[in-house]
């Protein structure tokens, strides 16, 4: 049985004054386990939820997490912020939306992690857990 996948990506909540440093903690994970009922993640409100779950049980708070998926009236690229976005091990998958989508983008099986920092297993591994 293949789980359901849900890439997420991150937008920071920006309050008064400026970040001191860039910020390089996770913003970009795969989810590591679907909700259990297939591709019903509860809309999109649902599958935000799951991602903000999975990201706070890997210790990572202060952000608001969007799931990369649409609709018929919204596109994921409008839900997930401007960008970078890193990995769980601080490496950066893109700078920002057009460099994401584009051959510009750090997307690679090291890369594309889950939010405790686990390679995905597909293509070539035993199970293969993502159809790629």
């Amino acid at each position: 049985m293949k789980k359901a996948l849900v890439l997420s990506a991150a937008a920071l909540v920006l309050g008064l004054g400026a970040a001191s440093a860039q910020d390089n903690s996770m913003s970009f994970f795969i989810t590591s386990v679907g909700l259990g009922k297939g591709a019903n993640l509860g809309g999109l409100e649902g599958a935000d939820a799951h991602c903000a779950s999975l990201a706070e049980a890997a210790g990572v708070t202060g952000k608001t997490w969007g799931a990369y998926l649409s609709t018929s009236t919204v596109d994921a690229k409008d839900r997930i912020g401007a960008g970078p976005w890193y990995n769980a091990k601080g490496v950066k998958i893109a700078d920002d939306v057009a460099s994401l989508h584009s051959d510009a983008n750090n997307i690679t099986k090291e890369t594309a992690l889950t939010e405790k920092g686990t390679v995905v297993p597909g293509r070539g591994d035993t199970p293969n857990e993502h159809a790629s």
